[in-house]
């Protein structure tokens, strides 16, 4: 009974058991194989994630510091260009001044038309109260009459009393000045441009008690200005000097009201914090800035600012507040601000660190501020402008968006283990049903993949699923002999473009190398008028920046080149090439410049085509031709003169024994015999005019030797000495020891530097300077590079005329009503005869210089005679 009833249950619980059994390892199986690297997996991408993130914030808040800088610098720079614009319009104003009549009341109209808005603070400490009021942009006006009298003076829109002398450095209202004696030696159209003027505000006059300088209202404040002054000319002739003085508290406006960070505006900014601007001039002094004891000024005892040399200046006195601050001298501040001034006066733009005077770290942007007029032509630069940030503010705006991408990370990490999470349960719910129909495929379509990548790109693979798995094996196997294709079609399309890319960048260098180092100055125009290339001999010739001149219009870039822009626009409406040569004018001495204009691209689109700029500077070939035309011109003259005194001399002698007869006659009317002694002066006159012409036409006899050239010159001073004494003129000279002897005739020599010094005299009756200097020159120029002496004579009187320059060597041209006008052609004749040169340099109403050049013979004997040079 019992094992009848045993028999039967077993089999069944088998059955059970066996169903259940399969099921739970299959279960278990897939979820063991599946879940584990899964999670794995999971655990090793959030990871990577996470240091991937935060990298990616370390690299956005580098990005957004760097953004962040760049942004400071450009704002810089935009603040420099507006104060270009200012000084600009200031010497505009000038040059519009000096044309019109000198009217007191037309002066007052234009200083009444030209007012600027000013926003300030107005009030007490207690009460502050902020006003936008309009103020004149120009403080002070003036006419100085040629004898140093203001004849006219407008001031704050304001006709006040004239008769001020100004001929001498006097003392002012802001401080020691010298304008008028600055601005009547410069030639029309020249300006004269002072440093700021205006008393040095301590500490606790601004202040008057306030704890720091933003509470301070009501206290003293910087009044001071720039002076621009310029000659005024009517009909050729000096009618006296013009000057305008730009209020300081215009330039005031373009740093008091910045906030570096943001684009928010304030009526004063905060120092105590570290934000605010500042300009500085080209010799490092501060010229606005909140604190205005800060700001270049004169001492109220000396009258002259403090020199940053002396051993008062120093930092004890910097952070009282009694002396101004200059970049160049506040190491004790912080080293960074003397980097900034010499950054800036280079030309450079930038972003560093320093602390200002309260020890308060900043982030500092600074821009050049070009200029080149008056006190600022030496460095050509008016200064710089500063733009400051407390580091803690500049980096808040960056911190706070890195916190953000923080935040966004750290959620993105959770809902990827949300995700990873859910995807587990999938798999396990999922693992059951599709397991075995899929395993198998997808492993070999992954197999496949894998060969793929490592580039094997057999796709051949066998699925016999009967469903879409079947189609995408079928599909697999299309795309990988496409991608072998492609892969094929790739590799020889990388091959061409490598060679392509080669000889693409050869051709790129070989241009660039051409472009930049031919000879000639070249510039490419496009067809919009763009100048999309230019070269360094270009700024060498004409002065112009190339920085500035890429992708600016050419008519922009050259307006100060009219003759230039003339023959471009010429070349536009032409398919030819226009050449010239010209003559221009640019920042210095007249030069000469040969001009090509072609076109570049297809001649069967013009409207399309560039135009090819080629200029070459031909100065010294001008002068050359000019000289050797002067000399021909004397040779052919001399030749004339001699001839026409020859011919004069015989009939003035018979004429002159005539006359002497028939004063011997007339004794018995003696007035007969006064006209007969004048006649024959006159003609002893002719005699001295016909015996110069000769000896300027006629061959010198030169005794040429070896000469002690110092000894010459010495020997000539002795003979002028007495002269410069009696009429004041303080004679210098510069002759080294010891001279290499040269051969010449040293009479004649003597001759020709007693005319030029004797010139020099005539010309400074009423006192002056003489220079006779001595060079030694190892590469002249005149002599193809040899070794050579110049002798320099200068004066100190009017100057030649630039209409005279080429006439001063020429027979009888002279602008002395006593002079015969041969003096200067016989030097010329005698220098080129004893192998020398000589030239003229000339400024109206700066003097003039005549250059004598010898070149030096090695080896000859000294003590040899020779009849020529």
């Amino acid at each position: 009974m019992p094992d009848f009833g045993g028999r039967p249950a077993a089999p069944e619980n088998k059955r059970f058991a066996m169903r259940f059994s399969i099921l739970k390892k299959f279960l278990i199986a897939f979820l063991l194989i599946s879940l584990p690297p899964l999670f794995t997996i999971s655990f090793y991408a959030r990871q990577i994630l996470l240091q991937v993130g935060q990298s990616a914030v370390e690299s956005s808040r580098q990005a957004l510091l760097e953004n962040s800088a760049s942004l400071l610098e450009a704002r810089a720079r935009g603040i420099a260009r507006q104060v270009e614009r200012l000084l600009k319009l200031c010497r505009d104003d000038l040059s519009a001044l000096a044309l019109v009549p000198s009217d007191a009341e037309l002066y007052l109209r234009f200083s009444r038309g030209h007012q600027r808005q000013i926003w300030a603070r107005e009030g007490t400490s207690g009460q502050i109260r902020e006003v936008r009021k309009d103020i004149p942009l120009y403080r002070e006006i003036t006419f100085v009459s040629p004898e140093g009298v203001e004849s006219i003076r407008i001031l704050e829109n304001q006709i006040m009393a004239g008769g001020r002398h100004v001929a001498l450095p006097f003392r002012g209202s802001f401080g020691r000045e010298d304008y008028f004696n600055q601005a009547r030696v410069l030639g029309p159209g020249e300006i004269y441009v002072s440093h700021l003027m205006g008393r040095h505000i301590r500490k606790s006059e601004q202040l008057q008690g306030a704890e720091n300088v933003e509470d301070a209202v009501g206290g003293a404040t910087y009044s001071g200005i720039i002076r621009f002054a310029a000659p005024v000319f009517r009909n050729g002739v000096p009618a006296g000097v013009v000057s305008l003085a730009l209020d300081h508290r215009h330039l005031m406006e373009y740093t008091q009201h910045v906030l570096p960070i943001g684009n928010r505006e304030v009526v004063f900014p905060s120092y105590t914090g570290g934000n605010y601007a500042f300009l500085f001039d080209d010799d490092g002094w501060i010229i606005t800035h909140p604190k205005f004891w800060d700001i270049r000024g004169y001492d109220r005892d000396t009258g002259r600012v403090i020199s940053p040399e002396s051993p008062d200046y120093n930092e004890s006195a910097m952070k009282a507040g009694q002396i101004p601050f200059n970049l160049f001298h506040v190491p004790f501040i912080h080293e960074n601000y003397r980097h900034v001034a010499s950054e800036a006066l280079a030309g450079r733009s930038g972003v560093t660190t320093t602390a200002n005077v309260g020890d308060v770290p900043r982030v500092m942007a600074y821009a050049p501020i070009r200029f080149h007029l008056g006190e600022y032509e030496k460095t050509g630069f008016f200064g710089g402008i500063t733009l400051g940030a407390r580091t803690e503010k500049f980096h808040h705006a960056v911190d706070k968006t890195a916190s953000e991408i923080r935040y966004m990370l750290n959620r993105a990490v959770r809902h990827f283990v949300f995700i990873i999470f859910g995807t587990a349960v999938l798999v396990g719910g999922i693992a059951i049903l599709l397991a075995r129909s899929i395993s198998r495929p997808i492993l070999m379509l992954n197999k496949k993949v894998k060969a793929i990548g490592a580039g094997h790109f057999d796709g051949s693979v066998e699925i016999h699923s009967g469903d879409e798995l079947e189609s995408l094996g079928r599909n697999f196997q299309k795309m990988a002999a496409h991608l072998e294709e492609n892969r094929q079609e790739l590799v020889s399309s990388l091959r061409k473009l490598g060679v392509s890319r080669q000889e693409a960048v050869k051709e790129r260098d070989f241009i660039r190398n051409v472009f930049a180092n031919v000879i000639s100055g070249l510039m490419v125009i496009d067809p919009d008028g763009t100048i999309t290339s230019i070269n360094q001999n270009i700024e060498d010739i004409l002065g112009v920046y190339s920085q500035d001149t890429e992708g600016c219009g050419v008519e922009t870039a050259f307006a100060d080149y009219p003759e230039i822009l003339s023959h471009i626009r010429a070349a536009t409406k032409t398919e030819k090439r226009v050449s010239a040569d010209l003559e221009i004018r640019p920042f210095g001495p007249r030069r000469y410049i040969e001009l090509n204009v072609s076109h570049l691209g297809d001649a069967r689109h013009p409207e399309g085509r560039s135009l090819l700029v080629i200029i070459r500077d031909i100065t010294r070939r001008k002068k050359m031709e000019s000289y050797l035309s002067r000399s021909d011109r004397l040779v052919s003259l001399g030749t004339l003169a001699a001839g026409v005194a020859h011919e004069i001399r015989n009939p003035l002698t018979g004429i002159s024994l005539m006359l002497d007869d028939l004063h011997d006659r007339m004794t018995h009317s003696q007035g007969d015999q006064r006209l007969m002694q004048r006649a024959l002066e006159e003609i002893e006159k002719l005699e001295n005019i016909i015996t110069e012409l000769l000896d300027f036409a006629a061959k010198p006899s030169a005794n040429c030797v070896m000469t002690d050239l110092k000894t010459v010159i010495e020997n000539t001073l002795f003979l002028v000495k007495k002269q410069c004494k009696r009429q004041n003129v303080l004679l210098f000279q510069e002759i080294p020891e010891p001279l290499p002897r040269i051969r010449m005739d040293p009479e004649k020599m003597k001759q020709a530097l007693l005319n030029i010094m004797l010139n020099a005299l005539n010309v400074m009756p009423d006192g002056g300077e003489l220079h006779v200097i001595v060079i030694i020159e190892d590469n002249l120029e005149m002599f193809t590079g040899r070794q050579g002496i110049e002798i320099r004579i200068c004066d100190t009187g009017p100057g030649v005329n630039p209409e005279d320059m080429d006439y001063i060597f020429d027979p009888f041209f002279t602008r002395t009503p006593k002079g015969s006008g041969l003096g200067l052609s016989i030097t010329h004749t005698i220098i080129e005869e004893q192998r020398g040169k000589i030239v003229v340099d000339s400024k109206l109403g700066r003097g003039a210089c005549f250059k004598i050049f010898f070149p030096i013979k090695n080896g000859e004997d000294e003590d040899g005679k020779d009849s020529g040079c």
